[in-house]
């Protein structure tokens, strides 16, 4: 029996041999068949859930081309082993891709504020967009202290549903007042309302802001009291604007040195400038040239401009004033050296600041002088009682009138008022021209809650086209007595821009403190017989002609009323129903009455950056129309029209002005339009 079992193992033995010596063999079999079919390529990949497959040619080892047969869509949304099928080289195979999340959720911290006001802070609100391929949950483990003001340290956990998870830090603050107000350097100052982020009637500054220097960049700190709480803000003075030299012409004999200083009479800049010359000019010459200035701010701020510089014979000078340049006055000044000698230069108004270049002529000889003008005498203003709201800053050319000068004029004050403080104030205002002489006047500030609705201006009837988009809020603004940027909205539901008709549109403007007012006019809409575009090739025909690069706004804008003068003929009659029509006719063919005048020049001031209202001849016999125009000092009159009284050429003029010329011609309605300005308009170089 023995020899019986020993002979059974050794059978079994031999099947176990071989049964692994096949197995083996077909391993091997196996393992040549793979290789052979599969050499060159990946057999499983991996990918993360919500990437979809990777491109075919990825299972490529050698990253040859391939595609996949049949449908590659992995799910976006479910982990799983996929069988795909790879074709390449004409040979398809089938591959295997195993799908994982295991990425947590991604999203960063955001910049987070609260008040002492808000009770709650969901969390995924301090984070930017969560991305992950499954269902997440967000949740605090660290909350700020809501109600009481600090900066927290706070933490947030992010988990998906396969289990990744991670932690984001971050920090919010919740706040009393503003954390820190940026104030850039010769704005407006802040007042209590500009540090609150929450509303208390029991709210006061305790620091003074009229001790901080506003000239001075860098952080102050501001204590504000309410709720029996102090709470603190920083008040960050910065200079972020550029440098706006106010340049003049200046004058050299030949030869002679200039400075880059010499060109500047001032500058719209808050804290101290500095200038250079680019380059040093040539003077060996006679002529007029451009010169290269370079402005610093004390912030680093920097602009490059051009001054004109006249290099000349001789120089004499003369005081700012309304009074025409005449020759003998020139000579007067000269002496013997050029007696005899006449003015070939046209003369001019002695209200220009900076050098003239003047040309004088005997017997053949030229001699070119330069006649500097210059503004020693300080401006004249009245101060008196201007009334202002609470909370609101005031600008200091509201506490003046019957201001006197020959040039431009700036006023800011020396003592501001206490805007969060009802009652009378006393203030003090300088009051500086352009070649920087300097008076200080005493006004009051009349302090109390603002009651006043918002003035809505140039609001009137008008006609459009019939299937053109609508303009609503061309020319027509509001302007309150404290609130900056009172609201103002329009209430178009029964127009039908598509149909010829006529239809009530009302503006409404309401300010910060609820009070509002609404105007309602006529849309009279017409067929259109002339495209923005037919229009717009004319205008830009014209502009291209008559304006330089190098102009000035107000140059560019008499080069306008220059062109609109001299080149429309007028023949008494228009279509006073079209604007565009009346425009296209002034521009192509130059002929019309006032409304064709106005049509062209509205048509042409468009173009260029300033602010133009129309205007309408008030109860008049016949009809009159006209523009006014702000070039950024102001509204003043504006018409080309070259058949008005005395045929005057009505450039940037006040309404004193023109009612010396006619008390009819040129009445309108003063509600519907902002003030017109009272001092007369100054071309200035």
């Amino acid at each position: 029996m023995a020899r019986t079992a020993v002979k059974k193992r050794r059978k079994t033995k031999r099947g176990l041999a071989i049964a692994l010596t096949i197995v083996c063999i077909i391993a091997v079999i196996a393992a040549v068949v793979v290789f052979g079919v599969y050499r060159g390529m990946h057999i499983v990949l991996k990918a993360e859930l919500g990437e979809g497959a990777p491109d075919a040619s990825a299972f490529m080892k050698d990253g040859s081309k391939a595609s996949y047969v049949g449908d590659s869509d992995v799910s976006l949304t479910e982990e799983g082993t996929y069988l795909l099928t790879v074709k390449s080289d004409s040979a398809s195979r089938k591959v295997v891709l195993i799908v994982r999340d295991t990425m947590a959720p991604q999203t960063e911290a955001k910049d987070i504020s609260l008040t002492i006001d808000d009770k709650t802070l969901a969390p995924e609100d301090a984070l930017t967009e969560i991305k992950d391929a499954s269902e997440y949950t967000v949740a605090w483990k660290t909350e700020p202290i809501y109600g009481t003001a600090g900066s927290y340290d706070c933490a947030i956990e992010l988990k998906d549903s396969h289990g990744n998870g991670q932690t984001i830090k971050t920090t919010i603050k919740v706040l009393g007042v503003i954390d820190v107000l940026t104030h850039e350097a010769g704005t407006p100052r802040p007042t209590l309302k500009d540090f609150m982020v929450v509303e208390r009637d029991n709210a006061e500054l305790l620091t003074d802001l009229g001790s901080i220097d506003w000239t001075k960049l860098g952080d102050n700190t501001v204590e504000i009291k309410f709720d029996n709480t102090t709470y603190t803000s920083i008040l960050r003075i910065v200079d972020t604007t550029a440098p706006v030299p106010d340049l003049v012409p200046v004058a050299v004999k030949v030869g002679g040195e200039v400075t880059a200083d010499s060109f500047a009479v001032g500058c719209d800049d808050a804290t101290e400038v500095k200038y250079e010359l680019a380059s040093k000019p040539d003077t060996s010459k006679k002529g007029s040239f451009d010169v290269d200035i370079k402005a610093a701010d004390a912030a680093g701020n920097e602009a490059e401009v051009k001054g004109k510089l006249i290099v000349c014979d001789d120089i004499v000078e003369f005081e700012a004033s309304t009074d025409t340049l005449s020759e003998s006055a020139v000579l007067d000044k000269l002496g013997a050296d050029y007696a005899g000698y006449t003015m070939e230069t046209e003369p001019f108004m002695l209200n220009s600041l900076g050098a003239h270049e003047v040309k004088l002529t005997k017997d053949g000889v030229s001699k070119t002088v330069g006649v500097n003008v210059k503004d020693t005498t300080a401006p004249t203003a009245d101060g008196i009682k201007c009334e202002c709201s609470t909370g609101y800053y005031c600008e200091p050319i509201k506490f003046l009138e019957n201001i006197n000068d020959v040039s431009t004029v700036k006023a800011s004050f020396v003592t501001e008022p206490d805007w969060d403080t009802e009652g009378e104030q006393e203030v003090e205002i300088i009051l500086t021209d352009r070649a920087g002489n300097s008076t200080t006047v005493k006004a009051t500030a009349v302090i109390s809650p603002d009651k006043t609705a918002p003035t809505i201006y140039a609001a009137r009837d008008r006609y459009c086209y019939v299937g053109e988009a609508v303009a609503y809020f061309k020319e027509v603004f509001a302007v309150d007595n404290a609130d900056p940027e009172p609201e103002l909205t329009v209430d178009k539901s029964k127009v039908n821009a598509k149909k010829v008709g006529e239809y009530d549109v009302t503006y409404t403007a309401k300010d910060h403190e609820g009070n509002s007012s609404s105007v309602t006019v006529k849309f009279k809409f017409i067929e259109n017989k002339v495209t923005d575009e037919m229009l717009d090739a004319e205008v830009n025909k014209v502009l291209d002609r008559i304006l330089t690069d190098d102009m000035s706004l107000e140059k560019q804008a008499y080069a306008i009323f220059d062109y609109v003068y001299s080149n429309v003929l007028y023949t008494g009659d228009s279509d006073k129903t079209d604007w565009k029509a009346e425009a296209y006719r002034g521009l192509t063919k130059g002929v019309g009455d006032c409304f064709t005048f106005y049509s062209t020049t509205y048509a042409l001031l468009q173009k260029i950056d300033c602010q133009v209202l129309s205007v309408e001849r008030l109860n008049g016999r016949t009809q009159h129309f006209w523009c006014l125009v702000n070039l950024g000092t102001g509204w003043y009159h504006f018409d080309a029209c070259n058949v008005g009284p005395q045929h005057l050429r009505c450039f940037m003029k006040t309404s004193e002005e023109l009612v010396q010329y006619s008390v009819q011609y040129w009445r309108f309605d003063t509600s519907l339009y902002p003030q017109v300005e009272t001092r007369p308009y100054v071309m200035e170089n």
